[in-house]
């Protein structure tokens, strides 16, 4: 039986698409009567994120689209080493919860989070309810043409 010490984990997968000139979502429904935590975001880039004024990212929230909020509701990762500039397909795969532990800028601590730049990396914010639809968003950058080709996973913990 899945605890909180001992989760049931379950891993979404966006297949390979272009962060291009839409926001995809898709609508979950985690395990009858547990909560989930995001422990992890992963990204496989194949061709590099650009965002002129914002770049690419994904979320995990209540709604299809959490863009531009400073918190997302349960977990965000913005694809980019600043707010403007995306990551390269050579620096592939980008693991947030990697990035929380090692980079400059790591807030550390629980949840895990990195602020070099506004709401870069957060995990684990708030508990997704029990027997309630979530959203992950796969979100273009904003300004330019924004571009950038991958395959998404998100690792959520069940409890």
């Amino acid at each position: 039986m899945a605890s909180y010490n001992n989760p049931k984990t379950e891993t979404y997968v966006f297949p390979s698409t272009a962060f291009g000139a839409t926001t995809e979502s898709r609508k979950i429904l985690g395990p009858k009567g547990m909560k989930g935590l995001v422990r992890e975001i992963r990204t496989y880039i194949s061709a590099d994120m650009v965002g002129t004024t914002t770049v690419p990212e994904i979320n995990v929230g209540t709604a299809a689209s959490d863009a531009g909020a400073v918190v997302a509701e349960y977990a965000r990762h913005r694809l980019g080493t600043t707010a403007i500039l995306g990551n390269t397909a050579a620096g592939t795969p980008y693991r947030a919860r990697v990035l929380c532990a090692s980079a400059q800028g790591n807030t550390g601590g629980v949840p895990p989070a990195l602020s070099d730049f506004t709401a870069h990396v957060q995990l684990e914010n708030i508990p997704i309810p029990a027997d309630t639809a979530f959203y992950i968003s796969r979100i273009k950058g904003a300004g330019g043409t924004p571009a950038g080709t991958g395959i998404t996973e998100v690792e959520i913990d069940w409890f």
